[in-house]
């Protein structure tokens, strides 16, 4: 018995840091889409974003931008996807979960839909 426990913890040492962060609820689908994305406090009501979506599912998205104002936590207010040749805009209440620094120098922003 102490030998499976052993044999467990061992196995789930060699599975890198990135993949058990890396499970999702949901597939995510890849796209290349504009996405208009303002700021829900006041504060910053002023700032337009419009970003590059690069996937999405039903729960949230995640996107690309230059723009350095974002922070984990921060509310936002997204309207995806955006465009005069887009047929239907949605608007979308969420909240950043993650930053990251991407390879060209933009930002990747993940953000869960609120309900």
């Amino acid at each position: 018995m102490a030998t499976a426990v052993h044999t467990a913890s061992t196995s789930s040492s060699l599975v890198p840091s990135t993949d058990r962060q890396n499970v999702r609820k949901r597939a995510r689908l890849k796209v290349s889409l504009p996405a208009e994305v303002r700021p829900f406090d006041s504060r910053f009501a002023e700032i337009v974003d419009v970003a590059e979506v690069v996937d999405f599912t039903r729960d949230g998205l995640y996107f690309a931008t230059c723009m350095p104002h974002y922070f984990v936590g921060m509310r936002l207010l997204v309207t995806f996807p955006f465009g005069k040749k887009v047929s239907t805009h949605k608007k979308f209440l969420g909240s950043i979960v993650r930053l990251e620094n991407r390879p060209d120098s933009s930002v990747g922003i993940a953000v869960k839909f609120m309900l």
